[in-house]
This record gives C-alpha cells, sequence and structure tokens, in this order.
C-alpha cells in the first residue's frame, strides 16, 4: 500500500467516522506540503510528516489548538490510532459498548516494549514502529500495533452498519 492509498483510506474512514458521530462540514483533503487535514465545526485532526515522525495536532470547536498529541513513525500506525479515536468518538454518541476498557485493563501488550518519556507519556514499540502517546491510549494502542487496519476496522465496525442520516458530508 502507497502513502497515497493509504490517505485515501484515511479519508474514507473520517468521512465514515464523523458522519456516524453526528459532526458538520466535514471535509477531508491532502495539502500541497503534504499535511492531512481532517475538518468539521466540531473537531479537526491535522497530520503532519517531520522528519522522524507523524505528528497529530487537534483543533476543538472552540478552535483551541493542541500541538503534538500524538507521534507515529508511520502513517499506517497513525491512520490505526485516528481510526480507533474516531471509531471511539461514534461509539460513545452511539451508546454503544466502549471497547478500550478491555485492552486497557490488560495493561501494556507483552510484545509491545513501553518506555516512559515523561509523566503519563510512553513510546510503545513493536519491531520497527513506534508511537507516543499519552496515557491510557498508550496501553490500549499498543494492543492495536500488530493489527491490521482491516482488523481494527472490523473491530469497532461491531454493532454500526452505517453513517447516521443526518450526516452531511
Amino acid at each position: 500500500m502507497n502513502q497515497s492509498d493509504d490517505a485515501g483510506r484515511l479519508a474514507d474512514n473520517w468521512y465514515f467516522w464523523s458522519a456516524t458521530s453526528g459532526l458538520t462540514s466535514i471535509d477531508a483533503w491532502v495539502q500541497a506540503d503534504g499535511e492531512l487535514r481532517f475538518l468539521s465545526d466540531e473537531y479537526s485532526v491535522h497530520l503532519r510528516h517531520t522528519e522522524d515522525w507523524w505528528v497529530i495536532d487537534t483543533v476543538d470547536d472552540r478552535g483551541q489548538l493542541r500541538e503534538n498529541v500524538a507521534k507515529f513513525s508511520s502513517l499506517e500506525l497513525a491512520e490505526k490510532f485516528l481510526i480507533w479515536q474516531w471509531s471511539f468518538a461514534a461509539r460513545n454518541v452511539l451508546r454503544l459498548t466502549p471497547l478500550g476498557p478491555d485492552f486497557y485493563a490488560r495493561g501494556i501488550d507483552s510484545a509491545v516494549e513501553a518506555v516512559a518519556i515523561d509523566a503519563g507519556t510512553y513510546e510503545v514499540r513493536l519491531g520497527t514502529e513506534h508511537a507516543v502517546l499519552m496515557e491510557p491510549s498508550a496501553t490500549i494502542f499498543s494492543h492495536l500495533m500488530s493489527k491490521s487496519v482491516g482488523e481494527i476496522d472490523a473491530i469497532v465496525k461491531v454493532g454500526i452498519t452505517e453513517p447516521r442520516p443526518n450526516s452531511n458530508q
């Protein structure tokens, strides 16, 4: 899978999950510098590539920018995380059973190395893949790192069929 395919698949996921969550004025695009933008009136994600990392910044409904929310060694790893995050929000809106507590209760996946960066922030490592996340995301994501995007998609879509009909994609 090449980077363009990954970006297109990620945009499709943004449209699906943001519509399912009931977000408004949904859009996604790739900027000239390669930054990926996922926008709505309520919440936006900017995914940018630095020399070594794919970095997530977010903007909330009040326009508050949070930089360096998470960092990933590959676009595919960032994609897995974003699908999980977006589906988490949608499942909450739909009042479906949350999936994160099961993973969190297991602690860090035994196949994943977790290195404390500072209080509450860890770098989780699986082979050549690395992510820097705050807790509880680091613990939960350690169980998703080895899964394919398709496997994560199947997990998060349990109980969900189509986006909410009032979406305005």
